[in-house]
């Protein structure tokens, strides 16, 4: 099959999920380098493939954050998820994250749709036995009457012992009860912490070797599967259904002063049906993309402080629904961080998506072709200046940029001959190279970019006869558009070419807007980093 000609090509239909951002803040690099670039770099490939991928996510507003957002700012919840979540999706357009859908849980018109598929859902798996009533001790401040629950609970987790907020731990990934925290305390100095045993719902999960397959057919890896098997022993094959807390959305209490709410991390399996069905109106299938014979290829991208919410609230609980296939494909990504730190929105450890988007210096192709080099499919990896700056000048500004410039000056006069079959050859093989970091049960975007780097630096190709020059610049925006897709957009229509670029559309021999200046990349000082870098990383900050 040649992608190049799209004749034998036929297209199918993808549901890309990355997660929902919760609305307490604004988007950093943090979060942008893992889950949401990657569902970006998959559905743009596929565009240029010729296939049918739709992202669809949505704002995690009942989140507990939100309401300690609302805390510390004097607002309400709602408020808060409301100007944060525009944010956000101010922050994925800057850098150009491309969305569908963006579902917003607790406004019209998506409050109606997620609160029946919520219901609907939570009836099927009662009359399949799923959804059990079991006590549980929660720590409360009788104090400030605030059940101390979510991101309003801080200690040590009982996997190995690092610091933890709320039901998790961003070092092992692991979930668990309130009760099972290690030296439990407030968030605030409300006052002493009382336990007091209510009445929560959880989810039966299915046979733990049934998951565990399930998993294993998905290509997750063993790491992860190990930290699914420890909260399954932990936990007696459960996972928690409703919380204690007055935001959220409500359920039926069995006790009158204790509140009880959808428990977000089970709310994100209601999430991916919701994003199921929205898929099948904004497609035109016409069906749920997780009905089993739905025939759309669905794709979560996700960090490893997702990993037990993921495989377990949704591929576990899919398993019980019994009218549902679980994703696809799950793709797990290492953090990402800053200097060697954790990128932070409290502590303001981070670098702002808004403020790079924003530098009339660096350029969102540069910052997002650094971030889809890291490896973080295999290990964490951190954002350095010194690397970033030799990427944006030596990489990219110097390198690149002058190839491309010395290639303009080649373009013919008229449209060009047709393209030598050893330039057809190496593209089809790069394209192929990017469909499988891309299109996988493991995605490598490192990979990806290394394709894209191999066309870059062939000399051959560019100075080949029967116009070289046009077909290296029309061959690199085919390449760069999952990563760079601005240079890449503007490279295809300054060649003739309209829209996007597409696999099947490059062997037009349109002719090149040669009037025009070759688009590049702009060098970018210490001065123009240090602009949008966050005061930790500033001379004289406290290291």
């Amino acid at each position: 099959m040649s992608l190049l000609t799209g004749d034998t090509h036929t297209p199918r239909h993808y549901l890309l999920v990355p997660p929902e951002a919760t609305p307490n803040g604004p988007l950093h690099l943090g979060h942008v380098g893992g889950p949401f670039l990657w569902s970006d770099m998959i559905a743009r490939h596929l565009r240029v493939r010729g296939d049918l991928p739709l992202v669809i996510t949505g704002s995690d507003v009942y989140e507990s954050y939100v309401a300690l957002k609302a805390h510390a700012e004097d607002s309400t919840p709602g408020e808060v998820a409301a100007r944060y979540g525009q944010r956000i999706q101010d922050d994925l357009a800057a850098m150009r994250i491309g969305v569908d859908a963006f579902i917003v849980p607790d406004q019209q018109p998506w409050r109606e749709q997620f609160e029946q598929e919520v219901a609907a859902s939570i009836q099927r798996l009662t009359a399949r036995g799923a959804v059990l009533t079991r006590t549980e001790r929660v720590p409360h401040c009788a104090a400030s009457d605030r059940w101390v629950v979510g991101g309003w609970l801080q200690g040590r987790c009982p996997e190995c012992g690092a610091g933890i907020t709320s039901y998790f731990c961003e070092e092992c990934s692991a979930h668990f009860l309130p009760e099972s925290v290690v030296e439990p305390r407030p968030l605030l100095d409300e006052g002493p912490l009382t336990w007091r045993e209510i009445s929560s719902l959880f989810l039966r999960l299915p046979d733990r070797d049934l998951l565990d397959a399930t998993l294993a057919d998905l290509g997750v890896a063993d790491r992860y599967r190990a930290t699914v098997a420890r909260f399954l022993e932990r936990d007696g094959l459960t996972v928690r259904l409703s919380a204690p807390q007055t935001w959220g959305l409500p359920l039926p209490a069995a006790e009158p002063d204790v509140p009880r709410a959808l428990f977000p991390y089970a709310g994100i399996f209601m999430f991916a049906r919701l994003a199921g069905a929205v898929h099948g109106r904004l497609s035109g299938t016409g069906v749920n993309a997780f009905d089993p014979d739905s025939g759309v290829t669905t794709i979560t991208t996700l960090g490893v402080d997702n990993v037990i919410p993921t495989l377990v609230s949704i591929v576990g609980t899919s398993l019980l629904h019994g009218d549902m296939k679980p994703y696809d494909r799950c793709l797990i990504n290492n953090f990402y961080r800053l200097a060697g730190r954790k990128f932070s929105t409290s502590a303001r450890h981070a670098i702002w998506a808004a403020d790079v988007a924003a530098s009339p210096a660096i350029g969102v192709d540069t910052v997002r072709y650094h971030l889809a080099g890291a490896d973080l499919e295999s290990g964490a990896e951190s954002f350095e200046t010194a690397d970033f700056l030799r990427t944006a000048n030596g990489t990219l500004a110097d390198g690149l940029g002058k190839r491309i410039d010395a290639a303009w000056s080649r373009l013919p006069e008229g449209p060009p001959q047709a393209p030598a079959p050893a330039v057809t050859e190496l593209l089809e093989s790069l394209l192929s190279e990017q469909s499988a970091a891309l299109d996988a049960a493991r995605v490598s975007t490192r990979r990806a970019v290394a394709a894209l780097d191999r066309w870059c630096a062939d000399d051959a190709v560019a100075h080949a006869a029967e116009d070289g020059a046009y077909w290296w610049l029309k061959g690199l925006s085919l390449l760069a558009f999952p990563v760079m897709p601005d240079l890449a957009e503007l490279l295809w229509q300054r060649l003739g070419g309209a829209g996007e670029p597409r696999a099947a559309a490059f062997r037009a021999k349109t002719p090149a807007h040669r009037d025009r200046p070759a688009p590049g990349f702009g060098r970018v000082s210490a001065a123009d980093l240090d602009a949008c870098l966050p005061d930790t990383l500033r001379p004289g900050a406290d290291t």
